[in-house]
């Protein structure tokens, strides 16, 4: 896990609150958005879908806890404003984000601090109910949620959600901020974070992160420790796996670790 740090150091000044972002404009993820990139290049548009198939469960994420925190009447879509870290310590093989723009090459990012983020949103004719920390993976400098918070506080958005992904990873969530920045962080209203399960035992977790097994545990481990803390945590579970050997004992086997979390936590999973 230390050698994620080496990661963590590419993409955050805490002297100076900023965050190394990804550039979408003209890049090959663009090719595949609905809208072009947005916030000078640096941003861009995401519709979440609570129904993605008509074979598929619908998926409330994280459009549910937005509209909640918004007092919004009942929706199947919203859309959000995106912003993406330009580093990521997985190598999921069914990314979305090209590797250029997950690697903090300087010439597809550039640092901005939250308060420029919030400038570059405010200037959109387009304005999102939502702002999504996505990447990458936001979970390496977990200062921007805090950077977030306050700037969108400072200038009492009050009809924006913030939401971040989490890939349960690292603990540099407890590990690194402050003690003040977590009680900001539980004492904040309208913010949702999702814990992405990269598979549902060692095999199906390593083949889908490229990471080693010993991780696939630590993923409970530190998804219970934000439960506890008080976070409104969802969770993803990836369930492409390399073999379909003993996969009803292998999901089932998966279900009991949740809910040793708690009983109803498998309630606020959601497969993809």
């Amino acid at each position: 896990m230390n050698s994620f740090k080496n990661f963590r150091n590419l993409v955050i000044k805490p002297e100076e609150q900023k965050i190394l972002l990804s550039k979408i404009e003209d890049s090959e993820q663009e090719q595949d958005m609905t809208l072009p990139a947005n916030c000078n290049g640096f941003g861009r548009i995401r519709h979440f879908n609570k129904f993605v198939a008509d074979d598929w469960i619908p998926d409330p994420l994280p459009i549910e806890p937005a509209l909640k925190y918004l007092s919004l009447d009942s929706a199947d879509k919203l859309i959000a404003q995106v912003f993406q870290i330009a580093i990521c310590n997985l190598k999921c093989w069914y990314c979305f984000v090209p590797e250029i723009l997950r690697c903090a090459n300087k010439a597809t990012s550039r640092w901005f601090s939250a308060d420029d983020m919030l400038d570059l949103y405010e200037n959109e004719k387009l304005k999102a109910p939502m702002i999504d920390l996505s990447g990458g993976n936001p979970e390496l400098a977990p200062e921007w949620i805090v950077y977030m918070m306050k700037a969108i506080k400072k200038r009492n958005l009050k009809n924006v959600f913030l939401w971040s992904d989490n890939s349960l990873t690292t603990d540099f969530f407890f590990s690194l901020l402050s003690k003040s920045d977590l009680n900001f962080i539980k004492e904040y209203k309208g913010y949702g974070q999702v814990g992405c399960f990269k598979g549902f035992d060692e095999e199906s977790f390593s083949f889908n992160s490229g990471l080693a097994n010993e991780y696939f545990d630590f993923q409970f481990e530190h998804f219970k420790k934000f439960i506890d803390f008080g976070i409104d945590m969802y969770g993803y579970v990836t369930l492409t796996t390399p073999t379909l050997d003993k996969i009803d004992s292998k999901i089932s086997k998966f279900m009991d670790k949740l809910q040793k979390i708690h009983p109803l936590i498998p309630l606020r999973t959601y497969p993809q």
